[in-house]
């Protein structure tokens, strides 16, 4: 008998786009799971597109009362069902290659060292483009566990929530990296080398991708509940978190702090990436509210960073 598996899909205000992600996860190779759907939606068509499915491994549950992403997934962890043994997040406005679960689940089944599993994607824009190839480390085991996120494309065992009672952090604090920080500190993970995964910038415009831009105070939260665990881990790790940080505050449209924070990535760690951002956050600032910065990038660099 093959496990179960527990697909969470979070949702708001996407009734447009929701039933290619639904449509990704049935038509999947690997048929032992079941769909979570927590709807956020005050009054959209959501309902209707899922239930016109008619699929029995669908659970639709629709909140009066807006909550936010992760703890969304919370709630769609505490729904799932009793003998579920892993779970799964997908993105609402996102897909999955037919292969994904079977992959990842074949792994997961095999070594059972491994607490989560990850895959290759593609970020696409709306016009179906490919922007670029999202490459995880493809090392294992607590290895640059500083810049691993959690979240929609992975598979984690569920023990992770139920018994060592990890949660994703209900105050937003950019909390798939922050969840992946915490699990993946004293657990091993495995990144398979296949895209096995969509990802689209956002909003429905093909070009604009605001999806990034982070109320100031969730940056600052992060920025204080990790720095000590950043700062003594190593250059790598620390320049990182200058990186991330300064790409946060410029697609908030704070250039100036932004920019310091690129530029101390840069000396602590002179990677070429880090002064590439650094340079588009001198001249071409307003590239951070545009997608098109992932797909300059790529062009310049061929995917090498």
């Amino acid at each position: 008998m093959k496990p179960k598996v527990s697909v969470i899909i979070p949702t708001y205000n996407r009734a447009q786009l929701i039933g290619k992600a639904i449509k990704s996860i049935l038509e999947q190779s690997y048929q032992n799971f079941e769909i979570i759907i927590i709807d956020d939606s005050p009054n959209d068509e959501t309902e209707k597109v899922v239930k016109e499915f008619n699929e029995k491994k669908i659970k639709y549950i629709h909140n009066e009362i807006k909550t936010n992403l992760p703890r969304a997934r919370n709630q769609g962890v505490k729904e799932s069902s009793s003998d579920s043994q892993y779970i799964a997040f997908l993105d609402d406005d996102d897909e999955w290659l037919p292969e994904f679960l079977e992959e990842t689940i074949k792994i997961l089944e095999r070594e059972k060292n491994l607490s989560v599993v990850i895959s290759y994607a593609e970020l696409r824009n709306r016009a179906g483009e490919i922007l670029e190839i999202n490459r995880c480390d493809r090392s294992y085991g607590q290895a640059k566990f500083w810049e691993q996120s959690i979240g929609g494309g992975a598979v984690i065992r569920k023990e992770i929530f139920t018994e060592e009672n990890f949660w994703y952090d209900e105050r937003k604090v950019c909390e798939d990296l922050d969840f992946g920080i915490r699990v993946l500190k004293d657990h091993q993970w495995k990144c398979l080398a296949k895209v096995l995964r969509i990802y689209y910038g956002y909003p429905l415009a093909t070009e604009t991708s605001l999806s990034t831009a982070l109320p100031l105070d969730e940056i600052e939260r992060f920025y204080q509940k990790h720095f000590l665990l950043y700062s003594s881990s190593g250059k790598e790790a620390y320049g990182f978190f200058h990186f991330f940080i300064g790409k946060l505050f410029c697609q908030s449209k704070e250039i100036k702090k932004g920019r310091e924070n690129l530029k101390k990535a840069f000396l602590i760690n002179p990677k070429l990436k880090y002064l590439f951002y650094y340079l588009v956050s001198l001249f071409y600032p307003k590239f951070f509210q545009s997608i098109r910065i992932r797909s300059l990038k790529h062009k310049i660099f061929k995917g090498k960073l």
